[in-house]
């Protein structure tokens, strides 16, 4: 049986020492005695499970670029229960879309994939674009919004000219726009609580909010969740903070706030084992050494 002993020292058997937090990777909080590692940053990192584990995750894809019509909602994940081995996973963070008329990055974590929100419709009749299980774009000037996938809602109907219509977002479906303002679809709350990722209403931060339309003369309201807002004339920079929403529309085409908004991968687990701090010192009876703990790692002595 492991003993704890005075001045951060700890001895057992090789099989009784303590696994170091459980999990590396991302940035680590904690919130009430639960470890929170969260990815933010686009392309690819790694998580590593010191143990096996039973998490909750929330993996968002990167929101798609608006045109004309708003951008769709990356497609977002969300559940508890899921079992992790121990092992190292890739962990892949898809970036919003950098222009209108593209699909936002697919983010990753293990068997969980949350394809990039679609694109928005630009040009006369241009229907909004569709991405796997993410939310479509919005249609432009008389077109048609695209259909949704699994993790993500419809754009709206484009049925007026020169009027883009919202992207879908994760919660709903983008409005449509038939001579007046087109709000991009609202997004879902991001369940993992102790985690401030997304946009707060309501005490709650929501993620996946669809783009909103834009027009020659109107402007749409980005769906809660970080959907951008759509407007005639559209801003040269804009803000990130991962909730893979959509891009707003713009008439006139070309500023920032027409890219979507980045994904992220959030991991939540209970830690199986003590999470013991770094200068930590573990007797190994088994083998009669001394090891100390630092930068998450044990070292013999």
């Amino acid at each position: 049986m492991v003993e704890y002993l005075a001045g951060n020292r700890i001895r057992g058997t090789t099989a009784e020492r303590p696994n170091v937090g459980d999990g590396t990777g991302g940035t680590k909080t904690t919130n009430s005695g639960d470890n929170i590692h969260t990815f933010t940053t686009t392309g690819n990192s790694t998580f590593t499970a010191n143990s096996d584990l039973t998490v909750q995750y929330l993996v968002v894809g990167g929101g798609g670029g608006g045109e004309q019509g708003g951008g769709g909602a990356g497609a977002v994940r969300q559940a508890t229960g899921f079992s992790v081995p121990a092992g190292t996973y890739t962990v892949t963070v898809g970036a919003g879309a950098t222009s209108g008329n593209a699909n936002g990055g697919d983010s990753i974590f293990s068997t969980i994939t949350s394809n990039g929100g679609a694109d928005g419709g630009g040009g006369s009749g241009d229907n909004g674009g569709g991405n796997g299980n993410a939310s479509g774009g919005g249609g432009y000037s008389g077109a048609s919004g695209a259909s949704g996938g699994t993790y993500g809602s419809d754009g709206g109907d484009s049925t007026a000219s020169l009027q883009g219509a919202g992207g879908g977002g994760a919660g709903g479906a983008g409005s449509n726009s038939g001579g007046s303002t087109a709000h991009g679809g609202i997004g879902v709350v991001n369940s993992i609580v102790g985690s401030t990722i997304g946009e707060l209403s309501g005490g709650s931060y929501y993620v996946g909010g669809g783009g909103g339309g834009g027009g020659s003369s109107t402007s749409g309201n980005g769906g809660l969740g970080g959907g951008r807002d759509g407007k005639p004339y559209q801003s040269s920079s804009a803000s990130y903070i991962n909730s893979g929403g959509g891009g707003g529309g713009g008439y006139h085409t070309g500023g920032d706030d027409q890219d979507g908004d980045h994904g992220v991968v959030i991991i939540k687990y209970t830690p199986t084992s003590l999470n013991v701090q770094d200068g930590a010192v573990y007797y190994d009876i088994t083998l009669n050494k001394e090891y100390v703990l630092y930068n998450n790692t044990w070292t013999e002595v």
